[in-house]
Order: structure tokens, then sequence, then C-alpha cells
């Protein structure tokens, strides 16, 4: 008989063995990817010349804004990577992920507690109801009239025979992945918002000295046209339109200062300071920055290992998978060792005082047989979920492929729309004096100055305009490829958990302390 029952052991043990090896639910894989080879919009750019391909020599991607050799904006970017407040709350989560995976292990593990009940009455055993099961599971009544009081130790260890907390614990580790990439991507969000309210206020900063140098031309223009009409020399529509066209010019002013003042609140927000903390340092008017030829965008493929979202919604995609197979093993018999030690007594009353040793140990299993399909619908939702999760992980790609496309397009043609307005300043400079002179000599009416003057002050708000839709393009290339966090992925060490026993009177301590 001892033959055939070492066999059966064998195949017990063999078979714990296999199911211990695998887990259930599919195992992850990264989906292959499917990128194009190229970026159209580099692909154009090339077709087009020497002249409009990206520079290969580009600002690194880690610190793009840095090219554009501005100290108050790196003062700004590296103040606000300290001290912005969507970086602490992404922070606070990425911690919150890591730390999470602590109570998935612990779950996994042996849980012990301890247990003690006493009472008196007319049954035979007043700890049921009391004490744990498992360490009541122990008990014994013999030799007892009745048992009043129980104390003692009890363990319970589930088995992880199907991969549910092995599963649980990838699941956990790849949400802390993906609070990791979603942290990233708020650096990559903030500095790009820095620049670009930069950009912006330095923007609305140059409008404002063009139009305040206009109407001061203007007004001059106006004093001269008073005294040549109050001499008899022009006519007083000439006194007119000089009058029209400073009151149209200064009507502007207004507007474009408090447009500067909002760019300085949003800066002050992004760097985690009250607007009124900051006026004084964003105030001092200064230049729009000049911006770099086009980035190498590289090819697509690189994305997947630059941009933070398309890493989110992949470490996204790999937890979901993972919690198929937590949803799968709840399917199965879910198998644990139970032991218990302890002590019982009779006593409280009850006469001979007796008291007894006990303990058990053994495993259990629970097998869940008819629930009308709700556990197996709960695989059905994990399966959908990951099919979203999948899905969404093509769309982040699709997007990110079409931002670089479309931020190269258009960072290419403001270049070419400065170098026009460019040549066109020049030329409206030049009609501005020729017609002044012409108008000196009685050549022609004031109404030809006129038009050249607000021709000339119109290209000039059209060129700063256009160096600022450069910038925003300059941020938003960068923002497509991928770059700005780089170099800040330090984070602090989470605190190590401790037993349950410990954090009471740790905690306890802590919130008695003054």
């Amino acid at each position: 008989m001892k033959a055939p029952r070492l066999i059966v052991l064998g195949l017990i043990a063999g078979l714990a063995a296999g199911l211990a090896a695998c887990a259930a639910g599919p195992n992850y894989r990264t989906p292959p990817p499917d990128e194009p080879a190229s970026f159209a919009a580099a692909t154009q750019l090339k077709s087009l010349g020497p002249s409009t391909t990206p520079n290969p020599a580009a600002p690194d991607l880690a610190a793009w804004w840095r090219a554009l050799n501005d100290a108050e904006l790196d003062s700004l970017v590296d103040r606000a990577v300290k001290s912005n407040l969507d970086l602490e709350i992404a922070l606070d989560r990425l911690q919150q992920a890591r730390t999470y995976e602590a109570v998935v292990l612990g779950h996994a593990l042996p849980d012990v507690d301890a247990s003690a009940a006493a009472g008196r009455g007319t049954g035979s055993d007043l700890t049921k109801g009391r004490a744990d099961p498992e360490l009541r599971s122990a008990d014994t009544g013999t030799g007892l009239q009745q048992i009043n009081t129980i104390a003692g130790f009890d363990a319970v260890w589930e088995l992880d025979i199907f991969g549910k907390y092995r599963r649980e614990f990838e699941a956990a580790r790849a949400d802390t992945e993906a609070a990791r990439a979603a942290r990233y991507d708020v650096l990559t969000v903030v500095v790009a918002n820095v620049v670009h309210a930069y950009v912006d206020l330095r923007g609305f900063q140059v409008r404002a000295s063009i139009l305040h140098k206009a109407s001061d031309v203007l007004r001059e223009s106006l004093r001269i046209v008073s005294i040549r009409y109050e001499r008899g020399i022009t006519n007083e529509l000439d006194v007119a339109l000089a009058t029209r066209e400073l009151a149209t010019l200064e009507a502007q002013i207004a507007p474009v200062e408090a447009e500067a003042n909002a760019a300085q609140y949003t800066l002050a927000v992004l760097v985690g300071e009250y607007p009124e903390n900051m006026v004084q340092e964003l105030s001092k008017p200064d230049l729009i920055p000049s911006m770099p030829a086009p980035a190498a965008p590289g090819v697509p493929l690189d994305l997947l290992k630059r941009r933070p979202d398309i890493q989110q919604a992949e470490r996204e995609l790999a937890a979901s998978t993972a919690r198929i197979g937590v949803a799968t093993a709840n399917l199965f018999p879910q198998v644990a060792l139970v032991g218990s030690i302890g002590s019982q007594a009779q006593g409280w009353g009850t006469t001979p005082s007796i008291g007894k040793h006990i303990w058990s140990f053994g495993p259990g299993a629970v097998w869940p047989l008819l629930d009308f399909g709700a556990l197996d619908a709960q695989v059905d939702i994990a399966h959908l979920a990951a099919r979203a999760s999948m899905v969404n992980y093509r769309k982040t790609i699709l997007n990110a492929v079409q931002q670089v496309d479309t931020s190269l397009d258009a960072y290419e043609a403001q270049q070419a729309r400065m170098e026009k307005l460019s040549t066109a300043m020049m030329a409206g400079e030049r009609a501005v004096d020729l017609a002044t002179r012409r108008y000196n000599r009685g050549l022609t009416d004031f109404l030809n100055v006129v038009d050249a003057e607000r021709e000339f002050y119109d290209l000039q708000e059209q060129y700063a305009v256009a160096q600022v839709a450069q910038g925003e393009q300059f941020v938003q290339l960068y923002k497509s490829l991928g770059g700005g966090w780089q170099n800040y992925q330090a984070i602090p060490a989470i605190r190590r958990p401790q037993p349950a026993i410990i954090a009471a009177f740790r905690r306890a301590l802590t919130s008695s302390a003054p």
C-alpha cells in the first residue's frame, strides 16, 4: 500500500508545483510597434531644400528651453520644477502607488493576529463569537464543564497557487510605473507652460512698447500738423486724420498691457507663487527670445521611449492585463494554511479552575461553485478593460505622431512668415520716410503719411505676433517630442511600512505629541 500512496503524493506535489509555477490569466507582452518609418513633416521639409531641413545640432531634449539663452526663463523653469503644485500632486500620487505595493505584498504573506475572549453564562463554551474562529478551532472541552476564557495567536496564509497575488502585485507595480510616467508627463507640461507663458509675456511687452513708441510719433505728428494748420499751411482735415490715427492706436495699449499682466499672473501660479510676489520681477520689459532652427525629430519609434504619456498608456495596459489574471484566479479554489496556539480555561466562578494549552494546524480551501456567473462576468470585464487600455495606447501613439508632424509644419511656417515680415518692415519704414518727405515738400497730402505710418506700425506688431507664434510652436514642438522631464527623475524614498502593532504605538505617540 505504500507504493500507491507515494505515487499519489508525488502526483499531488507535482500538480501543486506546476500550478505554483504559473499564474492565471495572460502573460503581458509589450505590443509590437507599428509606427511609420519617418515623420511626414520631416520628409516634406527635406524635399524643400537644405535651408528648411531640421537642424541636426538641435538643443538637448532634456533641457530644450536653455537654447533660448534667457537666464530669467531658466530661473522660472527651475522654480516651477521645485514648487509647482500640479507636480506636488503628481508626486503624491506616485508615492501613493509605491506604498500600495506594500499593501498587496502584505496580502500575499501570512497574517498573524492575537485574540482573547472571556464570558460568563449558561453555555458550555462562552468564547464563541468573542474570539477569532481560527483560534477557537483549537478549543477542547475535554475535562471541562465550561470554557470561560481563551487567549492566543492565530495565523492564516493563503497560498498563491493560481497566481492571484502575483497578478495583483504585477498590476500594482505597473500602476506605480504608470504613476511615475504620469509625473513625467506633468513635468513636460509644466515646463512647456512656463516657456509658453514667458514667450507670451515678452511678446505682449514688446507689442506694448511698439504701441507706446508709435503713440509718441503720432502725437508729435499731430503737434506738427496742428502748427501747420494754425499757420494756414494745411487744412483741418489733416488735423482730424492725425487725431483719429492717434486715438485709434492709443485704444490698443490698455488691452495689450492687460494681457501682459495676465501672463505674469500665469507664470506666478506655475512657479507656486501668488501674482503679487512676482509682479516686480516680471514687469520689467525684455525682448522675445530668439528661436533656433527646427529640431531633428528622429523617427516615430523614438517617441515610445521619450513621451511620458505613451509610457503611461503602455503601463496602464500592463496593469489591465494583469488584472485579468486576478479575476480569473477568483474562479479557482482558495487554499490556505491555518494555525493557532494559545490557552483556554474554566474559571470565573466555575469550579474547579482548570487551564489547558490548545493548538491547531492544517489546510483549508474554499471553492465558489454557484454564483450565477458573477465571477465569470468579472473576468469579461477585466478583458474589456484591457482592450480599452490597448486602444488608448494605440490612440496615444497616433496622437503623438500627429502632434509632431503638426508642430514641425507650424514651426517652419512661422519661420517663413517672419522672413517675409522682416522684408515688409524694411519696405514699410522706407515708405514712411518717403511719404513724410513728400508731404513736407507739399508734393502729397497728409493722408498718404497716415497710411504709411499705419501700415508700418501694423507690420511691427505683426512681426511681434509672429515672433510669439514661432515661440509657441517651438514650445509645442519640443513638448510633442517628449522633452523636459529627463533631468528630473529623482524622487524621495517612501517610508517603509511597519507591522500593525508597531505602527499602532508609533501613530498613537505621534498623534499625542504637541
